[in-house]
């Protein structure tokens, strides 16, 4: 089992610092988190090219949309299980990558890569699939309550679950244990972790919306350019006159690339300080 206690962000942490230690994390090992990030976001986003996802966008008809969707049956279900074993391989590796590389330099990318996949992946797919039933389940049941309720159910389920995937990792746990041990681990300082969860992800929420403005850019220059050629004014929001090419699977890469690493950050920097707080306490006791 991994000496977390070695791990340089082993230590006490307030709402503030987990966010500045996620941040500065992050800049320190850019080009790994980045390089890694960009690869399995552009096998996920040419998978869901090739199987026509993208064409959906060129559709305005909720009837044609919901006809389109009924008609890709086989395609969703592969392209959602390349989705969770792609993502799920990244973010086991980035985990890995962040506690081990900081325990022992020596370690090359290959040789944590291989480990991950090798030891941790499944359990960790599995984690994800299963985090995500329950948050869905969790909602379905805050809905019987209220809309409210269900708001509720889904930001303390996430909260909870957040540093499942390191403990897979650290403690060498299965996904069912990791989830137990996840609610075991969370409320030693739940508040505190909602508290940097909730910041968290009002932060990532702005990222997406200047991720989503670069992501626009080209539609709005096509845009730009229909409109000195068309003699059409209704024909500018048409989505057919726009060429969703391959250029768009590239551009969604980049951009994920430089999202996908967060999730992994902030399960690492959580389950540090939660640990950290849990061995401070047995050795009080």
């Amino acid at each position: 089992m991994i000496d977390i206690t070695q791990h340089s962000l082993y230590k006490p942490m307030e709402v503030d610092s987990v966010l500045s230690n996620i941040f500065n994390t992050y800049l320190k090992k850019f080009a790994v988190l980045f390089v890694s990030s960009f690869v399995a976001a552009f096998i996920i986003q040419v998978v869901f090219y090739q199987f026509g996802f993208f064409e959906l966008t060129k559709l305005g008809d909720p009837e044609e949309i919901l006809s389109a969707i009924a008609g890709m049956r086989n395609e969703i279900i592969i392209g959602s299980i390349t989705y969770f074993v792609i993502y799920g391989i990244l973010i086991c590796f980035l985990i890995n990558y962040l506690i081990r590389s900081d325990l022992d330099s020596t370690l090359s990318i290959q040789e944590i890569f291989v480990e991950s996949v090798k030891n941790n992946s499944v359990h960790l797919i599995f984690f994800l699939i299963l985090s995500m039933l329950i948050i869905i389940a969790g909602a379905f049941l805050g809905i019987i309550v209220f809309i409210i309720g269900s708001f509720l159910s889904m930001i303390y389920l996430g909260t909870v679950l957040v540093p499942g995937g390191t403990i897979i990792v650290a403690e060498e746990k299965n996904a069912f244990e990791a989830i137990r041990r996840a609610f075991t681990l969370t409320h030693k300082d739940f508040w505190s972790t909602l508290g940097a969860v909730i910041l968290y992800f009002l932060i990532m929420i702005l990222i997406s919306i200047v991720m989503n403005a670069i992501l626009a850019i080209p539609f709005i220059l096509k845009f730009v350019n229909n409109w000195r050629e068309t003699e059409n004014f209704f024909e500018l929001f048409n989505m057919q006159t726009y060429d969703i090419g391959s250029w768009v699977v590239l551009l969604n890469s980049l951009v994920a690339a430089i999202t996908y690493p967060f999730f992994a950050l902030l399960s690492v920097v959580l389950y540090l300080k939660l640990r950290f707080l849990e061995d401070k306490k047995t050795i009080v006791q």
